[in-house]
């Protein structure tokens, strides 16, 4: 059993280890240009060059979050990797998705934080993004029901429907 256990532990490790890494090189690689010509299928990779700094700035945020907390759990003997595997592995990957999006709404302006044109503030803002990614989707999630719901205090839940026959009553 603690055979397995430790086997586990090893591979989330080295997961994380690999893209957190594997982010700097990714970054490192697309700086030089050595990336310039790189295709995936019929699309070339240039053409998302900003997204790909996002993307990758935002998986190094969250996986350092992750390995920050593998350390700590694992050092005070309170790790159940049996039970949050699959969020150490997928963690990295949202904090990426989510830093794009959220840089994105940021350029569009529905998000009114004024970000300066250069790559290195949107960059840096990419890395807390995904380090963050647990607070900024909290974020996300009330802006959405504001915009979408037309509630003020997010906060307020929709009431759940009655069980009678009648269909329910008021803005859902």
């Amino acid at each position: 059993m603690a055979s397995k256990e430790r086997w586990m532990k090893a591979m989330v490790l080295g997961y994380l280890l690999l893209l957190f890494v594997g982010s700097f090189v990714w970054i490192a690689l697309l700086k030089s240009g050595t990336l310039n010509d790189a295709a995936l299928g019929a699309v070339n990779l240039s053409l998302f060059r900003e997204f790909q700094y996002y993307a990758f700035s935002g998986v190094i945020g969250g996986t350092l979050y992750c390995l920050r907390l593998f350390y700590w759990y694992n050092i005070h003997d309170k790790l159940n990797i049996h039970k949050w595997w699959l969020w150490y592995f997928l963690r990295p990957i949202m904090s990426g998705g989510t830093a794009v999006m959220t840089v994105l709404l940021f350029q569009s302006g529905i998000l009114l934080i004024d970000i300066s044109d250069s790559l290195i503030p949107k960059i840096a803002l990419s890395f807390l993004i995904g380090y963050g990614f647990g607070k900024v989707m909290d974020k996300l999630d009330g802006l959405t029901e504001t915009l979408f719901n037309g509630r003020t205090n997010p906060d307020q839940r929709p009431q759940e429907p009655s069980r009678t026959s009648d269909p329910p009553t008021g803005n859902m």
